[in-house]
């Protein structure tokens, strides 16, 4: 799955145990409450398959769902939302009545594995479930796999206030000559070039760094416990490797490369105001030449 890093993020705090399968049901992730309510966790769950005698999940009359009538397996093959009542076998060892919802997953068109909502408070409104589940997905860019707007708006400062981390640095990107690109090229492989960027960003920073997708070819990075030298030097990464990262599905010759904004949020600051403030320093990179990276106190 592309986005399974984006999802980890999404639901680590829902209110529902959520754990998410490939189409060969590897247990991709496993969040806090699904630790909660089943007493496994994540390193208990993660990295194996759920038939593996760890849910374990039975019907009333004690048949093993795992080997037969599994509802993830019904969810991925038949593509729809199944439901299920269960009874989950505790780590402990004891059964809990879950009621089980198996939510297909689809990436460009296909099914590419499912995602699981347990709880044991069986008169919730269940397609209020689904919906909540589907508006935290959109949260993701389909273009680009990177975080989008909303996400940015609605997500991002409750995040930066949960995780310990001394100060963020923020980074503001934007790829030049951009409109040059999709009048030359068409808007098609312009897509291809911002989807390039995009992936060569969130496949070389870390797992609690934040990648958004802020509009159009512009993107906004978060890098979590960064300090002016390593906010610097990561900037200079990127840049050099956006430089050599291209789409192979044309043989375009053009020179791609990137306008760096960055900066240090300050003490007590609103994530915007740090964005608008690396915004400006990107533009004064655009001024001075484009292709390079300019830092702002």
């Amino acid at each position: 799955m592309k986005h399974i890093e984006q999802m980890k993020l999404i639901f680590e705090n829902f209110h529902e145990a959520v754990y998410i399968v490939d189409k060969k049901r590897e247990i991709l992730y496993f969040n806090p409450e699904a630790s909660n309510i089943s007493g496994f966790t994540k390193g208990e769950t993660q990295g194996f398959f759920c038939y593996d005698n760890i849910l374990n999940h039975v019907d009333s009359y004690g048949k093993n769902l795992c080997s037969s009538g599994c509802p993830l397996v019904e969810a991925i093959s038949e593509n729809k939302v199944k439901d299920h009542m269960v009874y989950l076998h505790h780590k402990l060892g004891h059964r809990i009545k879950v009621h089980v919802r198996a939510i297909p997953y689809i990436e460009d068109g296909e099914v590419v594995g499912a995602i699981e909502v347990f709880t044991d408070e069986t008169q919730k409104n269940l397609m209020q479930e689904e919906i909540s589940i589907k508006n935290k997905l959109l949260l993701i860019d389909r273009l680009t796999g990177l975080f989008n707007k909303s996400f940015l708006m609605d997500e991002v400062s409750e995040i930066i206030n949960k995780q310990k981390t001394k100060s963020y640095g923020v980074l503001f990107l934007d790829i030049d000559n951009f409109k040059d690109i999709n009048d030359k090229f068409g808007h098609l492989f312009g897509d291809d070039v911002l989807a390039s960027v995009a992936k060569t960003i969130k496949s070389n920073i870390a797992a609690k760094d934040l990648a958004i997708r802020f509009g159009g070819e512009e993107l906004v990075v978060f890098i979590h416990n960064a300090t002016r030298e390593s906010l610097l030097e990561t900037s200079e990464f990127l840049r050099v490797l956006i430089s050599q990262s291209r789409p192979r599905t044309q043989n375009y010759k053009f020179e791609l490369s990137v306008s760096i904004g960055a900066t240090l949020m300050r003490k007590k600051e609103k994530h915007m105001d740090a964005i608008h403030r690396a915004d400006l320093a990107m533009y004064s990179a655009k001024n001075e030449g484009k292709n390079k990276v300019v830092y702002v106190e």
